[in-house]
């Protein structure tokens, strides 16, 4: 049986957990799916642990119309 390629890197786990704490949670584990790269950020919140993705909330950018000659 083969590896899965990497589809994460070390830098996006890195990012994960530390916007995580810039937020001011408190992390409990990070949880990988290699398959589809899904990073995972449980943390602890008042005696529970609660699952929590920071890409999730991400602004989407607006798209731009496309301009036309003559305009």
């Amino acid at each position: 049986m083969g590896r899965y390629p990497a589809n994460f890197r070390q830098q996006d786990v890195t990012k994960a957990i530390n916007a995580a704490k810039r937020a001011g949670l408190d992390v409990v584990r990070v949880d990988i799916d290699p398959k589809t790269a899904r990073i995972s950020v449980i943390v602890k919140e008042d005696n529970e642990t609660k699952a929590i993705n920071p890409f999730d909330t991400l602004p989407v950018p607006l798209s731009r119309p496309k301009r036309t000659k003559g305009m």
